[in-house]
């Protein structure tokens, strides 16, 4: 990993007019969309994210669109910054967030993440377009058979999973255009931060888009133990969050980006274009995914919990 030269970083100081840097950048963190660098100038403290997928300035304009209109409806969020020509992205590859402190090591709780998700729900921002298929159609067979066959260290697990992927494809159907509305559609406990002067914070807003609040849920829901998951949900309905999550088709969110999400981490782990980094990060999220797939039992167990 490379840090990035004093130049660029004082152009990018400029185009967004944080004032003059104090010292070089200082890594804080990284997730699959990039690398977050802490900029101290004369002017503050500023999450500079180095994007690690391409991304374009249409796509990043609606996402700031919608964590403006989340900020304004009371949500918590560090406040993306803008290039004084009014762009979200500098250089196609960079965008800037204020910093906010964290409380080291302090995980959110599960009622703490359902009434954060309530609030997110009641922004009511537009969807803009239909549902992207990341987040709205299965794997299907071919596709896992492919992914099957490629081989790595985790083929024979997946060849294990597969009846019950297979099954959970089965599940999954297109959400009508009417239900969507735009979500953050990454929110869990690495996302959702405990501040360190209080109350909880709202970070990587880049995967945010269309989804149907309710798909959007079971898909936080899952991701946490039985327990969490139930006191998630009943603060999220008691916060006034307006979804219910109360048939398997509702799971369709988290059954087909866990399918997604194992043929990229799949493919990223194989391939000699990656960096060693990547491919290392890959192996490890395959390995956890796999452990604890999302089944159909966990689907009915979640739900009878409910």
């Amino acid at each position: 990993m490379r840090e990035p030269s004093g130049e660029l970083m004082r152009a990018v100081a400029q185009a967004y007019g944080l004032g003059e840097p104090l010292g070089p950048p200082v890594y804080a963190a990284r997730g699959e969309l990039g690398r977050i660098w802490r900029l101290d100038t004369g002017r503050g403290s500023w999450a500079v994210k180095e994007l690690l997928v391409p991304a374009e300035e249409a796509g990043a304009r609606k996402d700031a669109e919608f964590q403006l209109a989340a900020r304004k409806a009371g949500v918590r969020l560090p406040r993306p910054v803008m290039t004084a020509d009014g762009d979200v992205l500098f250089d196609g590859g960079w965008r800037v967030y204020e910093w906010v402190d964290l409380a080291d090591g302090d995980v959110v709780t599960g009622a703490e993440l359902g009434i954060v998700t309530a609030g997110l729900h009641g922004v009511g921002h537009p969807a803009g377009g239909p549902a992207d298929p990341w987040f709205s159609e299965p794997v299907g067979r071919s596709g896992w058979e492919a992914l099957a066959a490629a081989g790595g260290e985790w083929a024979p697990a997946l060849e294990r999973a597969l009846p019950d992927l297979l099954a959970l494809d089965a599940l999954v159907t297109p959400p009508g255009r009417e239900s969507l509305t735009t979500c953050h559609r990454d929110v869990n406990v690495e996302n959702v931060r405990r501040a360190a002067d209080g109350g909880v914070v709202v970070l990587d807003w880049e995967n945010c888009g269309q989804a149907r609040p309710a798909w959007e849920l079971a898909k936080i829901l899952v991701e946490l133990s039985p327990a969490d998951a139930v006191t998630a949900y009943r603060a999220y309905r008691a916060a006034g969050g307006p979804a219910t999550v109360a048939e398997p088709v509702d799971f369709s969110m988290a059954i087909a980006e866990q399918g997604h999400l194992l043929e990229f981490y799949a493919r990223r782990a194989l391939s000699p274009a990656e960096s060693e980094e990547n491919r290392a990060r890959a192996r490890a999220r395959l390995s956890t995914m796999l452990d604890r797939p999302l089944t159909p039992a966990r689907i009915d167990a979640l739900l009878a919990a409910l």
